[in-house]
């Protein structure tokens, strides 16, 4: 009672209070949906690929920093492999692109695949079609939002020209665009006719991924080929890593900036209530009120802040979510349980941590000051 009392007689103060830790909340859940946003983008075409190992050249760890070229011609021999269901070519690699509208240079994804079994292909379409042909391509969403670019519209990619007939969604991984092209243009394009970048393997599940990649590792090198065979989740897991090196040591400081701010809103506020009604808790404690009792009185005030805080805190986001991705499409900030849950943790902390300063100051009032005055 005496808590909210305190709290509520100067409503100025504590919507400002509110206010401060609402916004250190909005910081950090927003900074951590950015680092799990970019975790769904940078994974999302390993998710989406229906494929079960990734066959590549040897040392072989992610799409964007590790380059592979294997013999085209191996499909033949890794289907023969027991536990083998079907096996798919793919090529693709980052290559800078002429955007038709203002002449720009950017750095896109060109993917090729196989329109007839859509393995490696684009998996979610807003626009026009998945299903190209020669000398068509499927661009994403954001770099078709982004370029000012419309359905039937010919990109040029060194001599080759791609008419745009698809649009594609969750295909912008982090920093790159997906364009999605037939393996032949794919070829043409890197002049790659007599190499493919991946062999994308489906497995039966007739024997463990294991055996069956011993097996394909065994068979290739008879053929004087070295391989690096991953399972989808291995290689997912690759991606998370070069995106947690990548940018951990950037987020994860601002984050604890946010939780300091937080903090020092609650303390604050606390410490000078706690000044000003310094000569009423004298008098409580003349009556016979225990330090336990006033100590109580502050955290339950933090209490009420920090509550208050997290849910204007989590309203904020969730609007900050919605309004994001209007302006800049390449954000996508994901807010899922574990971001709350993270941030809740680090809110009760900061509860718990700002009332240590006025209680340290609390216990030495003296009564005496009451009988001085």
């Amino acid at each position: 009672m005496i808590a909210r009392k305190n709290l509520f007689h100067d409503k100025g103060r504590l919507t400002m209070s509110v206010a401060g830790v609402a916004l250190s909340v909005t910081l950090v859940i927003i900074l951590l949906g950015v680092y799990y946003g970019m975790t769904t983008l940078g994974t999302n075409y390993i998710v989406h690929t229906d494929a079960d190992l990734w066959v590549g050249q040897e040392g072989i760890h992610d799409l964007w920093h590790t380059y592979s070229l294997l013999p085209r011609g191996l499909a033949g021999d890794i289907e023969g492999v027991d536990g083998v269901e079907s096996v798919h070519e793919l090529i693709g690699r980052a290559v800078q692109i002429e955007v038709p509208n203002t002449g720009a240079r950017k750095t896109v994804y060109i993917v090729g695949f196989d329109p007839a079994s859509g393995v490696g292909g684009p998996w979610d379409i807003v626009r026009g079609t998945g299903e190209i042909q020669k000398g068509e391509a499927v661009v994403d969403q954001v770099f078709f939002t982004r370029n000012g670019l419309k359905l039937g519209q010919t990109l040029r990619i060194g001599n080759k020209e791609l008419k745009i007939v698809g649009v594609s969604r969750g295909t912008f991984a982090v920093v790159y665009p997906y364009i999605f092209v037939t393996t032949e243009d794919a070829a043409e394009i890197f002049g790659t006719t007599q190499y493919v970048n991946y062999y994308l393997v489906q497995l039966s599940g007739d024997r463990p991924a294991d055996e069956v990649i011993n097996d394909i590792t065994g068979r290739l090198a008879e053929r004087g080929v070295a391989v690096e065979i991953l399972t989808k989740e291995r290689f997912i897991q690759n991606h998370r890593d070069v995106i947690n090196e990548s940018f951990n040591s950037i987020l994860f400081p601002l984050v604890f900036i946010g939780f300091i701010i937080g903090a020092a809103v609650i303390g604050l506020t606390l410490y000078t209530m706690t000044m000003e009604k310094m000569r009423e808790y004298a008098i409580l404690k003349a009556i016979g009120a225990q330090n336990s009792f006033l100590r109580r009185i502050v955290f339950e005030q933090a209490a009420i802040i920090t509550l208050l805080g997290f849910v204007a805190g989590i309203c904020l986001s969730l609007l900050a979510t919605a309004l994001v991705p209007r302006f800049a499409p390449e954000f996508f900030v994901e807010m899922n349980y574990e971001t709350v849950g993270i941030t809740f943790a680090a809110v009760l902390l900061m509860g718990l941590t700002a009332p240590l300063i006025p209680i340290r100051r609390l216990n030495k009032v003296d009564p005496v000051v009451v009988f001085n005055a």
